[in-house]
């Protein structure tokens, strides 16, 4: 028996529990699509943050859940899953990390009329890379 308490958990108070993975609008998990599963700082048990979206009726949640639910949501979803999923640093799909495939820098200056700007403003550049899955699907992501 440890002698340690949780630092998370205050003595005597119960363990943190996830809420649950639904749709409130449409009364069921049946069309929900998760967008990111991060995991708790501080970590806890089995307890991730999720973010999802019901595609039924376009609802969007972000919440504590426990892992074993958002197991169930993805294999529920099996292959045939759309989209990109960020699975903690990581962006996946195909059901596989996607990988660098450029980096660059991009102004976002717009001007807003076709004009010579009396003043001349600094560009503003971000910095960007390209994943690309192996399936050839490419996004562009700030680094």
């Amino acid at each position: 028996m440890p002698t340690i308490s949780d630092p998370i958990v205050p003595q005597g108070a119960p363990p943190p529990r996830g809420e649950r993975v639904w749709c409130s609008t449409c009364g069921t998990s049946e069309h929900l699509v998760l967008d990111s599963i991060e995991p708790l700082k501080p970590p806890v048990n089995d307890l991730v943050d999720i973010a999802y979206t019901c595609v039924e009726c376009d609802t969007f949640y972000a919440h504590t859940a426990a892992f074993h639910d958002v197991a169930a949501i993805l294999n529920q979803q099996g292959a045939t899953a759309s989209g990109v999923l960020q699975f903690g640093g990581e962006y996946i799909h195909c059901g596989e990390p996607m990988k660098i495939s450029a980096t660059g820098f991009h102004s976002i200056y717009d001007p807003i009329s076709t004009e010579d700007p009396s003043v001349n403003l600094l560009d503003v550049y971000l910095a960007t890379k390209v994943l690309q899955c192996s399936c050839g699907f490419r996004m562009e992501i700030p680094s």
